[in-house]
């Protein structure tokens, strides 16, 4: 099979032929990608308002449960601009691997990663590439968001997190060459999944006479897939959208959150999907969540932010286990509410309200109103 030609005009009369020529390692485009993150098109992911990228590390950990730090180890994790976790896989066209196990690999690293990662490792991981490259991590998020504000730091992290925990990721393969094998999953799985985007690089390298280039193409954003993620990825979920979207059950129970935490002063934060409830605590800068809810039927009891000693904070996550119906994962509790568990979420609500507040005032930190 004859390589392709790409041809370098110098001048008006010299152009000069570059042919198409693999990677001589993986590692070589992986280190490419890093340096150079821009190899990702993000004008063609998005046309509109192209993606920009922050290089979270590379060769990042991935847990395989809980007490793990890393089974596996991903090529490279991004955020783009608005805090989307971005995973990246490179292959060489030849790895002779078969198309589902590359996909499979990479759907295990997406699966794991939202449930298992813990932001303040992903921040330490980002802090360190940005100091490596004589950086400041502060400066480049200001930077890739286009702000001027400190503040606004904790606020992109605050995006990352609810943007992990709603599953709401980007998945890229980054190869020389793209088999129409994995281009037909690519695209499959971009039209089928509202939430993650699947995509594909093609990044061919051309050398010729002393000089390179590299051509990347994005696979896989049809224009079926485009329009499915338009209608969920473009601008926060209202009150009524969510509500339409969760089960009768569940948009019960939802209002139910919400009324509770206006009337108590607490504060909302929408997300594209769903919404979190956070608290005030005195003695933190930071705002704490307590709650996560997501349509259709997904009630989160969270415990990351919670400033209290780590025995108080097992204490409540066993006393809401002993309810019943939750399911652990790192820092959460999930339970997908029906008819038959509502009440024992109510009551789990409840019950993290009121024992947050005791062990606040406990340890003087509670700011809030005492109506509680």
């Amino acid at each position: 099979m004859k390589s392709a030609k790409i041809f370098l005009v110098e001048g008006k009369q010299k152009l000069t032929p570059m042919i198409e020529t693999s990677y001589v390692t993986e590692d070589n485009l992986q280190a490419l990608l890093a340096d150079y993150p821009d190899l990702i098109p993000g004008d063609q992911i998005d046309l509109e308002n192209p993606r920009r990228w922050l290089l979270v590390a590379r060769e990042l950990g991935v847990p395989g449960r809980e007490d793990e730090n890393g089974r596996w180890s991903l090529d490279h994790l991004f955020l783009d601009q608005d805090g989307t976790p971005t995973f990246v896989e490179c292959k060489r066209s030849s790895d002779t691997r078969s198309r589902r196990e590359v996909v499979a690999q990479m759907l295990d690293y997406a699966a794991n990663g939202t449930s298992y990662w813990k932001m303040d490792g992903l921040r330490q991981a980002a802090t360190e590439t940005a100091q490596r490259s004589g950086k400041s991590l502060d400066d480049e998020i200001l930077k890739l968001i286009g702000s001027d504000d400190p503040v606004q730091s904790d606020q992109y992290w605050r995006r990352v997190e609810e943007k992990l925990k709603s599953s709401n990721v980007r998945l890229i393969f980054v190869a020389d060459s793209i088999p129409s094998e994995l281009r037909r999953l690519v695209e499959f799985l971009n039209e089928q999944m509202t939430t993650v985007e699947v995509l594909a690089v093609e990044a061919k390298q051309f050398i010729g006479d002393g000089v390179s280039a590299i051509v990347p193409r994005l696979l896989g954003m049809t224009e079926t897939a485009r329009e499915i993620k338009g209608q969920t990825n473009r601008k926060p979920v209202g009150r009524d959208e969510m509500l339409a979207n969760c089960s009768q059950e569940a948009a019960q129970f939802v209002s139910y959150v919400l009324e509770l935490a206006e009337k108590q002063g607490h504060t909302i934060y929408w997300g594209t999907l769903g919404f979190s409830v956070r608290v005030h605590l005195r003695g933190s800068d930071d705002l704490a969540t307590l709650f996560y809810c997501f349509p259709p039927d997904r009630f989160q009891v969270y415990f990351a932010h919670l400033p209290f000693a780590d025995e108080q904070i097992s204490d409540l996550r066993k006393e809401v286990l002993a309810l019943g119906s939750f399911k652990q994962t790192s820092k959460t509790l999930t339970m997908n509410l029906s008819a038959a568990n509502i009440p024992q979420a109510r009551e789990a609500h409840t019950l993290m309200e009121r024992r947050v507040r005791e062990l606040s005032f406990g340890n003087g930190l509670f700011a809030q109103k005492e109506s509680l």
